[in-house]
């Protein structure tokens, strides 16, 4: 039986090996530490991680990533990831330093947001999310309508809004957003 090249790379220097695949990295085996890290999501095929958790843990050296059976640097998956979401590099640099910070970060989409974050030492099914982060480039202006949407929902999930405004030598400044009742 023919195995596909991605199928057979499991670890490589004890380091697990995940599969790009389209939008999302699958790690299949040795996974475990990264679990009680808090990354990824745990499904029967595996581990799948996010491009942003794969993103740092590439950086970190915590995995390799193969792409068709090659293997990916840095470099090579950002580039990547950069052609598959609009302003991953912009967005990239919040999810680091919130991870740095020692927050587990995961995407917001369902939320209406790019990220979700939990509090300190929490991950997901020990606690509520705490913050949904907005992240946004400096030089982009934000309707007063699109922010009072993003307050609303927030206070609709029980989470506080948190814009992450980045520079253009990827400064992260976080402005928390509420709603004032007189």
């Amino acid at each position: 039986m023919y195995t596909k090249p991605q199928e057979v790379c499991i670890s490589v220097r004890n380091k697990p090996v995940g599969v790009l695949l389209e939008k999302r990295v699958l790690v299949r085996e040795g996974y475990e530490p990264l679990i009680e890290r808090g990354f990824g999501e745990k499904r029967d095929e595996g581990l799948v991680l996010s491009l942003y958790e794969a993103a740092y843990l590439l950086e970190r050296e915590k995995i390799r990533i193969v792409k068709n059976g090659n293997p990916l640097d840095l470099t090579a998956f950002l580039a990547y990831a950069e052609e598959k979401i609009p302003e991953f590099l912009v967005r990239y640099a919040v999810f680091k330093d919130l991870r740095n910070r020692g927050y587990v970060v995961k995407t917001g989409f369902k939320f209406g947001t790019h990220f979700r974050v939990y509090p300190r030492g929490k991950k997901p099914g020990e606690a509520h999310t705490k913050y949904v982060v907005q992240v946004i480039p400096e030089e982009q202006k934000i309707e007063a309508q699109d922010l009072s949407r993003m307050v609303r929902l927030a206070r609709a999930i029980k989470t506080e809004l948190v814009l992450a405004l980045v520079d253009a030598e990827n400064d992260v400044v976080y402005y928390k957003v509420e709603r004032l009742n007189l």
